[in-house]
């Protein structure tokens, strides 16, 4: 019985390895969900590699030790996934990465040498998106270089973006505004979009030095219970 079942795993492990392979298809194919290989050529239009797929893979999955070995592979932490992937304003892994929260898999694309300080053809810059993914990504995304007062070619910036966002979403974040993480981190110059809807309200919803905020909750609600 032992040996049956192993060959089926074997054979099921096999037939899956055979089907990734036929979804690269030697290069004409491809391991983004999102590659349009009916794109028609033009500028911006361009297939990455194979790693650099794999590496936008790892950062969706939350693999960090993936990402690494990705990098080692050539993956290129550069790489705009632009028009070939169904977003003509073309985003780099680390603002993959920096959307959805994936603090140390941005780490490690930030110490392969991405880019903190890129703005895609849409005029989103990189610390636009980190804004989406939480406070740590804001910090961490300015530690390794962004400028937090850049404006971008429509004349945004990552402080009147955030005023725009107003609150995080319903997570481990809610009571804190992006707004006043930048502040803190001496974010001054306030741009011409997108529009606010709505007026600032009197808050101080992040100062991690305050004697009120606490830290298990990266803001000033209440403890976890006890279990």
């Amino acid at each position: 019985m032992g040996s049956t079942i192993e060959e089926i795993m074997r054979k099921r492990q096999r037939e899956a390895a055979e089907a990734y392979e036929a979804q690269w298809g030697g290069g004409a194919g491809s391991h983004h969900p999102d590659y349009d290989p009916e794109v028609p050529p033009g500028p911006g239009v361009v297939k990455a590699s194979r790693a650099t797929e794999e590496l936008y893979n790892a950062i969706v999955r939350n693999d960090v030790h993936k990402v690494y070995d990705k990098i080692d592979e050539g993956a290129d932490v550069n790489f705009v996934f632009g028009p070939a992937y169904s977003c003509p304003e073309g985003y780099t892994p680390l603002m993959a990465a920096a959307h959805r929260g994936r603090l140390e898999c941005a780490r490690a694309l930030l110490r392969a040498g991405a880019d903190p300080g890129f703005i895609n053809a849409g005029g989103d810059s990189v610390l636009f998106w980190a804004i989406d993914g939480g406070p740590e990504l804001i910090k961490l995304v300015l530690d390794y270089g962004a400028d937090p007062d850049v404006v971008t070619p429509r004349g945004w910036t990552a402080l009147s973006y955030a005023a725009a966002k107003g609150k995080y979403g319903a997570v481990e974040d809610k009571g804190i505004y992006p707004e006043d993480v930048l502040l803190y981190h001496g974010a001054k110059v306030y741009g011409e979009g997108p529009p606010v809807l709505g007026s600032r309200s009197p808050r101080n919803s992040y100062n991690p030095e305050a004697p009120t905020f606490c830290r298990e909750r990266g803001s000033y609600q209440a403890p976890y219970a006890a279990p």
